[in-house]
Protein backbone atom coordinates (compact mmCIF):
# COMPACT_ATOMS: atom_id res chain seq x y z
CA UNK A 1 0.00 0.00 0.00
CA UNK A 2 1.48 3.61 -1.08
CA UNK A 3 0.19 6.03 0.97
CA UNK A 4 -1.34 9.24 0.24
CA UNK A 5 1.04 12.25 0.61
CA UNK A 6 -0.21 15.71 1.09
CA UNK A 7 -0.38 17.90 -2.44
CA UNK A 8 2.34 20.40 -1.80
CA UNK A 9 5.38 21.61 -3.64
CA UNK A 10 7.65 19.85 -1.21
CA UNK A 11 6.71 16.54 -2.59
CA UNK A 12 5.55 17.62 -6.11
CA UNK A 13 7.12 20.10 -8.19
CA UNK A 14 4.37 20.65 -10.17
CA UNK A 15 1.67 22.04 -7.62
CA UNK A 16 0.84 25.24 -8.28
CA UNK A 17 0.53 27.97 -5.52
CA UNK A 18 -1.50 31.24 -6.01
CA UNK A 19 -0.19 34.84 -4.90
CA UNK A 20 -1.95 33.88 -1.49
CA UNK A 21 -1.07 30.56 -0.91
CA UNK A 22 -4.11 28.86 -2.65
CA UNK A 23 -3.66 25.55 -3.69
CA UNK A 24 -5.85 23.09 -5.41
CA UNK A 25 -7.18 19.96 -3.27
CA UNK A 26 -7.26 15.96 -3.66
CA UNK A 27 -9.91 14.18 -3.07
CA UNK A 28 -8.87 12.91 0.18
CA UNK A 29 -9.94 15.53 2.45
CA UNK A 30 -12.55 17.13 0.12
CA UNK A 31 -14.52 13.64 0.20
CA UNK A 32 -13.85 13.02 3.85
CA UNK A 33 -15.09 16.03 5.00
CA UNK A 34 -18.57 15.51 2.97
CA UNK A 35 -19.04 11.65 3.77
CA UNK A 36 -18.47 12.99 7.76
CA UNK A 37 -21.05 15.64 7.39
CA UNK A 38 -23.53 13.65 4.45
CA UNK A 39 -23.76 15.55 1.64
CA UNK A 40 -22.13 15.19 -2.05
CA UNK A 41 -19.48 16.87 -4.25
CA UNK A 42 -20.59 17.65 -7.76
CA UNK A 43 -17.72 17.12 -10.42
CA UNK A 44 -18.41 19.19 -13.62
CA UNK A 45 -16.62 18.15 -16.88
CA UNK A 46 -15.47 21.83 -18.62
CA UNK A 47 -15.87 21.10 -22.10
CA UNK A 48 -15.29 25.31 -22.75
CA UNK A 49 -13.98 27.68 -20.44
CA UNK A 50 -17.68 29.36 -20.23
CA UNK A 51 -18.90 26.74 -18.69
CA UNK A 52 -16.12 26.90 -16.51
CA UNK A 53 -16.98 30.57 -15.87
CA UNK A 54 -20.47 29.92 -14.59
CA UNK A 55 -19.28 26.52 -12.39
CA UNK A 56 -16.59 28.50 -10.52
CA UNK A 57 -19.26 31.38 -10.03
CA UNK A 58 -21.52 29.06 -8.70
CA UNK A 59 -19.47 27.36 -6.29
CA UNK A 60 -17.67 30.62 -5.06
CA UNK A 61 -21.82 32.34 -4.37
CA UNK A 62 -22.50 28.63 -2.76
CA UNK A 63 -19.51 28.91 -0.91
CA UNK A 64 -19.30 24.93 -2.12
CA UNK A 65 -16.50 22.91 -2.84
CA UNK A 66 -16.40 21.97 -6.35
CA UNK A 67 -14.54 19.20 -8.27
CA UNK A 68 -13.28 20.21 -12.34
CA UNK A 69 -12.71 17.94 -14.37
CA UNK A 70 -11.70 16.74 -18.05
CA UNK A 71 -12.02 13.17 -19.43
CA UNK A 72 -9.26 11.66 -21.50
CA UNK A 73 -11.85 11.14 -24.62
CA UNK A 74 -13.38 15.12 -24.21
CA UNK A 75 -9.33 16.36 -24.37
CA UNK A 76 -9.27 16.41 -28.19
CA UNK A 77 -13.01 17.44 -29.84
CA UNK A 78 -13.04 20.40 -26.50
CA UNK A 79 -9.28 21.12 -27.15
CA UNK A 80 -9.09 21.16 -23.33
CA UNK A 81 -5.86 19.30 -22.83
CA UNK A 82 -5.07 18.96 -18.72
CA UNK A 83 -2.59 21.75 -19.03
CA UNK A 84 -5.01 24.25 -21.36
CA UNK A 85 -8.15 23.24 -18.26
CA UNK A 86 -5.21 24.34 -15.28
CA UNK A 87 -4.48 27.40 -16.56
CA UNK A 88 -8.46 28.09 -16.94
CA UNK A 89 -8.54 27.03 -13.16
CA UNK A 90 -5.94 28.59 -11.67
CA UNK A 91 -6.53 31.71 -13.29
CA UNK A 92 -10.40 31.63 -12.68
CA UNK A 93 -9.91 30.68 -8.81
CA UNK A 94 -7.47 33.65 -8.56
CA UNK A 95 -10.13 36.08 -10.32
CA UNK A 96 -13.02 34.63 -7.37
CA UNK A 97 -10.86 34.80 -4.51
CA UNK A 98 -9.79 38.48 -5.82
CA UNK A 99 -13.49 39.48 -6.06
CA UNK A 100 -15.53 37.48 -3.51
CA UNK A 101 -12.65 37.61 -0.45
CA UNK A 102 -12.34 34.05 0.34
CA UNK A 103 -12.01 30.26 -1.23
CA UNK A 104 -13.53 27.47 -1.56
CA UNK A 105 -12.35 23.94 -2.09
CA UNK A 106 -11.48 22.84 -5.59
CA UNK A 107 -10.21 19.40 -7.53
CA UNK A 108 -8.86 19.29 -10.43
CA UNK A 109 -9.12 15.71 -11.53
CA UNK A 110 -8.70 13.84 -14.77
CA UNK A 111 -12.07 11.74 -15.55
CA UNK A 112 -12.28 8.23 -17.21
CA UNK A 113 -8.59 7.39 -18.84
CA UNK A 114 -8.56 4.06 -20.34
CA UNK A 115 -6.94 4.39 -23.01
CA UNK A 116 -3.30 5.69 -22.85
CA UNK A 117 -2.57 5.16 -18.83
CA UNK A 118 0.72 6.41 -18.71
CA UNK A 119 0.70 8.92 -21.56
CA UNK A 120 -2.25 10.74 -19.33
CA UNK A 121 -0.64 10.19 -15.94
CA UNK A 122 2.33 12.02 -17.18
CA UNK A 123 0.03 15.03 -18.58
CA UNK A 124 -1.51 14.82 -15.57
CA UNK A 125 0.79 15.00 -12.95
CA UNK A 126 2.82 17.65 -15.40
CA UNK A 127 -0.11 20.47 -15.50
CA UNK A 128 -1.05 20.09 -11.86
CA UNK A 129 -3.55 18.29 -11.25
CA UNK A 130 -4.46 16.77 -8.09
CA UNK A 131 -6.91 13.93 -8.90
CA UNK A 132 -7.07 11.22 -11.48
CA UNK A 133 -9.63 8.21 -12.38
CA UNK A 134 -8.25 5.23 -14.31
CA UNK A 135 -11.06 3.33 -15.53
CA UNK A 136 -10.37 -0.25 -16.56
CA UNK A 137 -13.60 -1.07 -15.86
CA UNK A 138 -13.57 -2.86 -18.88
CA UNK A 139 -11.13 -5.21 -18.23
CA UNK A 140 -10.64 -8.35 -15.93
CA UNK A 141 -10.44 -7.47 -12.43
CA UNK A 142 -6.69 -8.82 -12.18
CA UNK A 143 -5.55 -6.54 -14.76
CA UNK A 144 -7.96 -4.03 -13.14
CA UNK A 145 -5.94 -4.02 -9.96
CA UNK A 146 -2.52 -4.68 -11.48
CA UNK A 147 -2.32 -1.56 -13.41
CA UNK A 148 -4.37 0.83 -10.74
CA UNK A 149 -1.72 -0.70 -8.42
CA UNK A 150 1.02 0.40 -10.30
CA UNK A 151 -0.32 3.98 -11.03
CA UNK A 152 -1.31 5.04 -7.16
CA UNK A 153 2.16 3.73 -6.80
CA UNK A 154 3.43 6.50 -8.89
CA UNK A 155 0.57 9.03 -7.80
CA UNK A 156 0.64 8.93 -4.14
CA UNK A 157 3.82 9.74 -3.11
CA UNK A 158 2.69 12.84 -5.40
CA UNK A 159 0.12 13.42 -3.74
CA UNK A 160 -2.36 13.00 -6.20
CA UNK A 161 -5.15 10.88 -5.44
CA UNK A 162 -6.92 8.28 -7.06
CA UNK A 163 -10.36 7.06 -8.33
CA UNK A 164 -11.28 3.46 -10.00
CA UNK A 165 -14.29 2.03 -11.56
CA UNK A 166 -15.52 -1.61 -11.16
CA UNK A 167 -18.36 -2.76 -13.14
CA UNK A 168 -18.74 -0.32 -16.58
CA UNK A 169 -20.81 2.18 -16.13
CA UNK A 170 -23.49 1.98 -18.94
CA UNK A 171 -22.14 -1.96 -19.44
CA UNK A 172 -22.20 -2.89 -22.79
CA UNK A 173 -23.59 -6.45 -21.83
CA UNK A 174 -26.48 -4.66 -20.25
CA UNK A 175 -27.70 -2.60 -23.14
CA UNK A 176 -27.72 -5.65 -25.23
CA UNK A 177 -29.84 -7.57 -22.71
CA UNK A 178 -32.97 -7.58 -24.26
CA UNK A 179 -35.19 -7.71 -21.08
CA UNK A 180 -32.31 -5.26 -19.05
CA UNK A 181 -35.49 -3.41 -17.49
CA UNK A 182 -35.97 -6.92 -15.81
CA UNK A 183 -32.18 -7.93 -15.19
CA UNK A 184 -30.66 -4.92 -14.56
CA UNK A 185 -29.60 -5.96 -10.85
CA UNK A 186 -27.81 -8.89 -12.61
CA UNK A 187 -25.30 -6.40 -13.92
CA UNK A 188 -24.62 -3.86 -10.97
CA UNK A 189 -21.19 -3.72 -9.76
CA UNK A 190 -20.89 -6.90 -7.09
CA UNK A 191 -19.58 -5.55 -3.63
CA UNK A 192 -17.06 -8.50 -3.68
CA UNK A 193 -15.72 -7.58 -6.83
CA UNK A 194 -15.47 -4.04 -5.51
CA UNK A 195 -13.57 -4.96 -2.24
CA UNK A 196 -11.13 -6.99 -3.93
CA UNK A 197 -10.31 -3.86 -6.09
CA UNK A 198 -10.00 -1.32 -3.23
CA UNK A 199 -8.14 -3.52 -0.51
CA UNK A 200 -5.54 -4.16 -3.14
CA UNK A 201 -5.60 -0.86 -4.64
CA UNK A 202 -6.45 1.34 -1.62
CA UNK A 203 -7.38 4.39 -3.54
CA UNK A 204 -9.72 7.68 -2.56
CA UNK A 205 -12.90 7.06 -4.50
CA UNK A 206 -14.80 3.95 -6.56
CA UNK A 207 -17.37 4.67 -9.01
CA UNK A 208 -19.62 1.98 -10.17
CA UNK A 209 -22.21 0.85 -12.27
CA UNK A 210 -25.99 0.35 -10.38
CA UNK A 211 -28.08 1.08 -13.31
CA UNK A 212 -26.64 4.66 -14.17
CA UNK A 213 -25.48 5.55 -17.56
CA UNK A 214 -23.33 8.54 -19.27
CA UNK A 215 -25.35 11.23 -21.38
CA UNK A 216 -29.05 11.33 -21.82
CA UNK A 217 -31.18 8.43 -20.40
CA UNK A 218 -34.00 7.56 -22.99
CA UNK A 219 -35.96 6.42 -20.40
CA UNK A 220 -35.68 6.34 -16.23
CA UNK A 221 -33.07 4.52 -14.69
CA UNK A 222 -33.42 1.38 -12.47
CA UNK A 223 -30.89 2.57 -9.85
CA UNK A 224 -29.92 0.37 -7.15
CA UNK A 225 -29.99 2.34 -4.32
CA UNK A 226 -29.52 -0.59 -1.65
CA UNK A 227 -25.97 -1.56 -3.82
CA UNK A 228 -24.66 1.77 -3.68
CA UNK A 229 -24.97 1.47 0.06
CA UNK A 230 -23.42 -1.45 0.00
CA UNK A 231 -20.96 -0.70 -1.80
CA UNK A 232 -19.75 2.84 0.18
CA UNK A 233 -20.31 1.06 3.43
CA UNK A 234 -17.51 -1.61 2.60
CA UNK A 235 -15.59 1.11 1.00
CA UNK A 236 -15.23 3.60 3.60
CA UNK A 237 -13.32 1.55 6.11
CA UNK A 238 -10.46 2.13 3.43
CA UNK A 239 -10.77 5.36 3.18
CA UNK A 240 -12.46 5.06 -0.86
CA UNK A 241 -15.68 7.04 -0.97
CA UNK A 242 -18.74 6.25 -3.52
CA UNK A 243 -19.05 8.03 -7.60
CA UNK A 244 -21.60 7.95 -9.28
CA UNK A 245 -21.50 8.58 -12.85
CA UNK A 246 -23.88 9.55 -15.72
CA UNK A 247 -25.59 12.51 -13.02
CA UNK A 248 -27.42 14.07 -16.46
CA UNK A 249 -31.03 12.81 -16.27
CA UNK A 250 -31.38 12.30 -12.80
CA UNK A 251 -33.83 14.88 -10.16
CA UNK A 252 -32.50 16.26 -8.07
CA UNK A 253 -34.49 14.20 -5.37
CA UNK A 254 -32.57 11.23 -6.76
CA UNK A 255 -29.30 12.98 -6.47
CA UNK A 256 -30.39 13.59 -2.70
CA UNK A 257 -31.15 9.58 -2.31
CA UNK A 258 -27.82 8.90 -3.21
CA UNK A 259 -26.22 11.16 -0.63
CA UNK A 260 -28.44 9.17 1.71
CA UNK A 261 -27.03 5.73 0.41
CA UNK A 262 -23.48 7.29 0.57
CA UNK A 263 -22.29 8.28 -2.56
CA UNK A 264 -20.24 11.28 -2.47
CA UNK A 265 -18.67 12.51 -5.86
CA UNK A 266 -20.87 13.23 -8.51
CA UNK A 267 -20.30 13.24 -12.14
CA UNK A 268 -22.57 15.77 -14.01
CA UNK A 269 -21.50 16.88 -17.52
CA UNK A 270 -24.21 16.63 -20.66
CA UNK A 271 -26.65 18.42 -18.86
CA UNK A 272 -24.22 21.39 -18.92
CA UNK A 273 -23.17 21.40 -22.42
CA UNK A 274 -27.00 20.72 -23.31
CA UNK A 275 -28.11 24.79 -21.18
CA UNK A 276 -24.93 26.16 -23.49
CA UNK A 277 -26.28 24.83 -26.37
CA UNK A 278 -29.11 26.29 -26.35
CA UNK A 279 -28.27 29.73 -26.25
CA UNK A 280 -26.20 28.75 -29.84
CA UNK A 281 -27.41 30.70 -32.63
CA UNK A 282 -30.59 28.03 -34.32
CA UNK A 283 -28.52 28.48 -37.91
CA UNK A 284 -25.31 27.46 -36.13
CA UNK A 285 -26.99 24.79 -34.19
CA UNK A 286 -28.84 23.05 -37.36
CA UNK A 287 -25.40 22.76 -39.02
CA UNK A 288 -23.31 20.65 -35.87
CA UNK A 289 -26.07 18.44 -35.77
CA UNK A 290 -26.50 17.89 -39.56
CA UNK A 291 -22.51 17.28 -39.15
CA UNK A 292 -22.91 15.31 -36.28
CA UNK A 293 -25.57 13.03 -37.88
CA UNK A 294 -23.28 12.59 -41.14
CA UNK A 295 -19.88 11.48 -38.81
CA UNK A 296 -22.45 9.38 -36.99
CA UNK A 297 -21.44 11.14 -33.38
CA UNK A 298 -23.30 13.28 -30.38
CA UNK A 299 -23.18 16.54 -31.31
CA UNK A 300 -20.56 17.13 -28.41
CA UNK A 301 -18.44 14.93 -30.03
CA UNK A 302 -17.90 17.71 -33.26
CA UNK A 303 -17.86 20.82 -31.11
CA UNK A 304 -13.49 21.19 -32.28
CA UNK A 305 -14.75 21.68 -36.28
CA UNK A 306 -16.70 24.59 -35.06
CA UNK A 307 -15.03 26.55 -32.01
CA UNK A 308 -13.76 29.33 -34.05
CA UNK A 309 -17.44 30.55 -34.22
CA UNK A 310 -18.08 29.38 -31.25
CA UNK A 311 -15.17 31.89 -29.62
CA UNK A 312 -17.29 34.55 -31.55
CA UNK A 313 -20.65 34.13 -29.43
CA UNK A 314 -21.63 36.48 -26.66
CA UNK A 315 -21.90 33.41 -23.58
CA UNK A 316 -23.01 36.00 -20.86
CA UNK A 317 -26.68 34.45 -20.82
CA UNK A 318 -25.42 30.93 -21.13
CA UNK A 319 -23.18 31.49 -18.25
CA UNK A 320 -25.79 32.86 -16.42
CA UNK A 321 -28.06 30.21 -16.76
CA UNK A 322 -25.80 27.51 -16.27
CA UNK A 323 -24.51 28.78 -12.98
CA UNK A 324 -28.16 28.78 -12.01
CA UNK A 325 -28.62 25.83 -12.91
CA UNK A 326 -25.31 24.19 -11.16
CA UNK A 327 -26.41 26.47 -8.12
CA UNK A 328 -29.63 24.75 -7.82
CA UNK A 329 -27.91 21.70 -8.06
CA UNK A 330 -24.96 22.45 -5.21
CA UNK A 331 -28.45 23.41 -2.94
CA UNK A 332 -31.32 21.16 -3.59
CA UNK A 333 -29.32 17.55 -5.02
CA UNK A 334 -26.08 17.64 -3.21
CA UNK A 335 -27.01 19.84 -0.33
CA UNK A 336 -23.28 21.46 -0.66
CA UNK A 337 -23.40 24.85 -0.76
CA UNK A 338 -22.58 26.83 2.57
CA UNK A 339 -19.62 23.46 3.26
CA UNK A 340 -16.56 25.23 2.40
CA UNK A 341 -16.90 26.84 5.80
CA UNK A 342 -16.27 23.36 7.01
CA UNK A 343 -12.69 23.15 5.45
CA UNK A 344 -11.36 26.03 6.87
Amino acid sequence: MTPLAPFLPDVNPYVRTLKNGYRVSNLQGILRVADENKFGVVATNIRSKWILSAVLRAAWECKSPVILEVAESEVKYCEMPPARLSDLAHDGIEKMIAEFGYSVPVVLHHDHIKRDVDGCMQRTIEAGFSSLLVDLSDRPLEENIAKCSDVVSKVHPMGISLEIEEGEVGAASALADPKVRDNIGNYYTKVEDARRLVEAVRPEAISFFVGNGHGVYLEAPHIGWDRIREITDMARPFGAYGVLHGGSGLTPENFTRAVEMGARKFNYATALSDIWFRFFPQELLARMEAFAQEKGKAMRYILNYFLPEIEKLDHREAEAAIKEHVMMMMEKAYHSDGKSDLYR
